[in-house]
């Protein structure tokens, strides 16, 4: 075995590319020698027959301790099926501190997806409290639509199925729903190691790996008969159709951008104004019943602003996600060409995108406050807490879609 060894690193030191390797040399070679106490031996010291695929996994921390660890448990062990039934590795990225994608993780999702990287959310209602979380569900999905390949996202409920609902008031709880989620609170309640863990993993794995497989064979029918595979295919050969269509949609997404803002801005405006003078007269209030009085006059006056803070929140979080993903693509794909024009237009584009953004960042504290401070009223009184929810929502929505805009601050420099 040492000669054979000695052999492959002299071969490997040789100027001729490794693609090139003449195997008939070794397989000479092991014919040469005795068959029987070499072929094996030799065989398993050339590189493993083995494919890479990667999984992202998507948590809220609390989860994880909620279930004794049961959530990195999990992601092993899913990856060990997989490398079990297919004889392959799947990587997964399981601790947001060791992925590795820093700042720019989002300029990543794409070339993930363009690989069938599948992103596996893994759920419970704690989970949309995390704007991580939300964060991360957002941009995967809209990148995933975008590429189409949206079955590339897999989420599995862990607890709380019975909330997921297609009326839901949290719009990420409508797109779990939308997804057909896999339910594991079973196996999760009976623990790590239990025939039902084993049982749920084996079939979640079968249903992993299919849904790879599907994608990939879709990929290699359009790379055969002549189409690109992906839009970030067809922009890397340089059909300037696809790249000025993508400024088109831009340049439409960035419209309705300032549109949505404008709304926001008024319906926070509004719901303050409906709120305030109640919250003011609940502190003269000497009774309980005079404060349930107050109360339940707020909730009548704070519902219908409540609901338009909400639907104004969640529409510029949904445009702005869409407009992340469509950014970074654009910006990518121009910077990474020979042309001058090319990347002159992403220089443009970047510097565009980190001019000054409308500061809501302090009104958004300012309403985080006073939410903070009516959790008083809502303790004391169902009507308002119901009418402030969707209220609670919306800020939680509009505190997203400023984090992406903050996000673009920190584009990377085209020179």
């Amino acid at each position: 075995m040492e000669e054979i060894t000695r052999e492959l690193v002299q071969a490997a030191k040789t100027d001729k590319p490794s693609g090139e390797f003449d195997s008939a040399e070794l397989k000479r070679y092991i014919s040469d020698t005795d068959p029987i106490a070499h072929r094996e031996e030799a065989m398993n010291a050339l590189p493993g027959m083995e494919q890479e695929n990667r999984l992202f996994i998507s948590y809220a921390h609390k989860d994880n301790e909620l279930f004794d660890e049961a959530v990195a448990i999990f992601a092993k062990d899913v990856s060990n099926f997989y490398s079990a039934k297919t004889g392959n590795t799947l990587n997964y990225f399981f601790d947001r501190q060791s992925i590795g994608w820093g700042e720019n993780w989002r300029a990543e999702i794409d070339r993930g997806l363009d690989n069938s990287m599948v992103f596996m959310p893994i759920i419970t209602m704690q989970y949309f409290n995390r704007a991580a979380c939300r964060d991360e569900l957002n941009a995967f999905k809209s990148s995933a639509e975008r590429l189409g390949v949206r079955e590339l996202i897999l989420p599995v409920v862990i607890a709380g199925a019975r909330s997921i609902k297609a009326d839901h008031e949290i719009p990420e709880v409508r797109i779990i729903e939308s997804l057909q989620y896999r339910d594991l609170e079973s196996a999760f309640l009976a623990g790590p190691g239990t025939p039902e863990w084993r049982t749920a993993l084996s079939a979640l794995t079968d249903e992993l790996i299919g849904i790879i497989d599907r994608v990939e064979a879709e990929q290699e029918a359009r790379r055969s008969s002549g189409q690109p595979v992906l839009p970030s295919d067809a922009a890397a050969e340089g059909e300037d159709a696809d790249l000025l269509q993508g400024m088109a949609d831009l340049s439409t997404l960035s419209e309705r951008v300032e549109e949505e803002i404008t709304e926001a801005n008024q319906a926070v405006e509004a719901w303050v104004e409906a709120i305030s003078k109640d919250m003011e007269s609940f502190s003269n209030q000497k009774t309980p019943q005079q404060m349930q009085a107050v109360s339940l006059r707020m909730a009548s006056k704070a519902k219908e602003p409540s609901i338009r803070l909400r639907d104004a929140g969640t529409a510029l979080a949904t445009t702005t996600a869409e407009a992340d993903a469509l950014l970074r693509f654009m910006i990518e794909q121009l910077s990474q060409t020979e042309s001058p024009e090319a990347r002159g237009m992403a220089k443009q584009l970047t510097e565009s995108m980190q001019e000054e953004s409308p500061d809501l960042q302090s009104l958004l504290a300012q309403m985080s406050g006073v939410l903070s401070m009516l959790t008083v009223f809502e303790v004391m009184s169902s009507p308002l807490r119901a009418s402030l929810k969707p209220a609670r929502v919306g800020i939680n929505k509009l505190q997203d879609a400023f984090r992406i805009v903050d996000s673009w601050s920190s584009l990377p420099k085209i020179t």
